[in-house]
């Protein structure tokens, strides 16, 4: 078997002043081995998105949003979809920051009420929302607009004063933004949210925006795809492939997998951590991927079950990719190193 992890944010930026270690006191022996035994290969930053697009050969398509539906099980057909995700919007001083759906525990009662008022109220522009997720929402448009927008994943966490949709439609879109802002503060549902002392979901983002790719999509990623990402997904699925949902652990994974050919695990645990800046919660999870998935995965590569492993570390700041044979197990000169080795610059 052999065994590819992709693993966004692994090598996060550094709080600023350097005071603070995100890897001291974490005991990571394996996934130190693992950079020390194997090959490195460094290259430009990408943002997970532009990294899985590149992957497939869509680098240069802006399908976001048709290709995530089509992993949530709706046809993309030849509309321009756009998304427009489901969003908490909180005042902090001077600005608003981004809450992603994600942190809101909607319900799909939630999101089929509030997309519906949103159909009755914007039924004269030709906009029709629908929620096939209840964090994933999604708007059809017979043409692309003019417009330039900012992916969810970059804006969460953040300010969104510079990250509003820009370009000869952007205006109209903000306008849009702000007439759905005004239904959904006087909405029931939020209503009855707060009154149960959850956050309001009272925006919308857009990103994502582009038409169903019309090229056949190459299955550069050619291994069995195991992940959740509904971008990662719908690409795997444009590509005639099958992907599976991502396991609990390694100990998961070999139950239900192949033990022989090429698997791909996407595991996206230290995202959300890092885009609020939740330094200890990207810890723990950091801490969980070494005991659930690294230490039983370089057990399996010492003892051959598993050929090669490639790991995949993703961040805007640098992407490193290592791939460790098992031969590396008797290459006791390379010397273990703490992760921060490896950062970025």
């Amino acid at each position: 078997m052999r065994f590819t992890l992709i693993i966004p944010d692994l090598l996060p930026p550094q709080p600023p002043g350097g005071m603070l270690d995100l890897y001291h006191g974490l005991h990571l022996p394996d996934l130190q081995w693992l950079f020390a035994r194997g090959a490195l290969h460094g290259s430009t930053g990408l943002s997970l998105e532009a990294w899985l697009m590149q992957h497939y050969g869509l680098e240069h398509s802006p399908a976001i949003a048709s290709l995530a539906l089509l992993a949530d099980g709706a046809a993309p057909d030849s509309a321009y979809w756009l998304r427009a995700d489901p969003v908490h919007l909180q005042a902090q001083r001077d600005q608003l920051v981004l809450v992603d759906g994600s942190m809101l525990a909607i319900t799909a009662a939630e999101a089929s009420a509030l997309t519906e008022s949103l159909n009755q109220h914007f039924v004269q522009d030709k906009l029709h929302f629908i929620a096939p997720q209840p964090t994933r929402w999604y708007i059809a448009l017979d043409a692309a607009p003019e417009l330039v927008t900012q992916p969810l994943p970059a804006v969460a966490g953040k300010g969104i004063n510079a990250c509003l949709p820009s370009g000869a439609e952007g205006l109209r879109w903000n306008q849009i933004a702000t007439e759905i802002q005004m239904l959904l503060h006087a909405h029931p549902i939020n209503q009855a949210r707060e009154e149960q002392g959850q956050p309001p979901i009272n925006s919308v983002w857009f990103w994502g925006g582009g038409v169903y790719p019309a090229q056949a999509v190459r299955p550069l990623l050619k291994e069995q795809l195991w992940a959740d990402d509904a971008l990662a997904r719908g690409l795997a699925l444009a590509a005639k492939q099958s992907p599976q949902a991502l396991p609990l652990n390694f100990d998961t994974f070999m139950a239900h997998a192949k033990t022989t050919g090429a698997h791909c695990v996407l595991w996206d645990e230290l995202r959300r951590a890092a885009w609020y800046g939740d330094h200890e919660a990207w810890r723990k999870k950091l801490a969980s991927l070494e005991a659930d998935w690294i230490k039983p995965l370089c057990y399996a590569l010492r003892r051959g079950i598993v050929s090669e492993v490639t790991l995949h570390a993703i961040s805007e700041q640098g992407c490193l990719s290592v791939t460790t044979m098992r031969s590396g197990r008797w290459q006791f000169w390379r010397r273990a190193k703490g992760l921060k080795h490896y950062l970025p610059g």
